[in-house]
């Protein structure tokens, strides 16, 4: 395993030989699972000094969340996507539920996170099944020391695509 590995490439079986998949279900695209987020943010929250003013950006690509349902949210433009945004803090706030035509509820987290201070910066591209963190260097070592966390150092020239 490398930092650069494609899902893609290490899921698909290996020449002509057929069998099961080596996984129970791929990743989630576009963001964390809610518990990995949650690990994330509490680990995340001891690296600013504004935990409890940050903010939570969720993609209005798929078009399901109407503004209303994000209270007070307004809306960025990165490149060629629509994010919505609204404040959170580092620990909580970070998924929205909202209700769909016929009273079914979901739900959605964010694929960017920062705090106020910009002391760090999560990102889940909303087609890729990863998520990038920036941060200090101290900031990084703990994220990949953390138990449980399937992490690998990049840099900022790294291409995964």
């Amino acid at each position: 395993m490398h930092p650069l590995v494609q899902w893609e490439s290490v899921s698909l079986p290996v020449g002509s030989v057929h069998g099961p998949a080596p996984f129970v279900q791929p990743p989630r695209l576009g963001a964390l699972p809610q518990n990995q987020l949650g690990q994330l943010c509490e680990l995340l929250a001891s690296y600013t000094d504004t935990a409890d003013v940050c903010y939570a950006g969720y993609w209005d690509g798929d078009g399901l969340v109407p503004y209303s349902d994000l209270d007070g949210a307004l809306e960025l433009v990165l490149e060629e996507r629509t994010f919505l945004v609204r404040n959170c803090s580092a620990g909580t706030g970070v998924e929205v539920t909202w209700r769909l035509p016929g009273g079914i509820m979901g739900s959605l987290l964010p694929t960017l996170i920062w705090p106020s201070d910009r002391a760090w910066f999560v990102a889940t591209d909303p087609d890729q099944d990863s998520t990038l963190v920036g941060g200090s260097g101290r900031l990084v070592a703990a994220v990949l020391d953390y138990p449980g966390f399937e992490v690998w150092p990049v840099a900022a020239g790294d291409r995964t695509l």
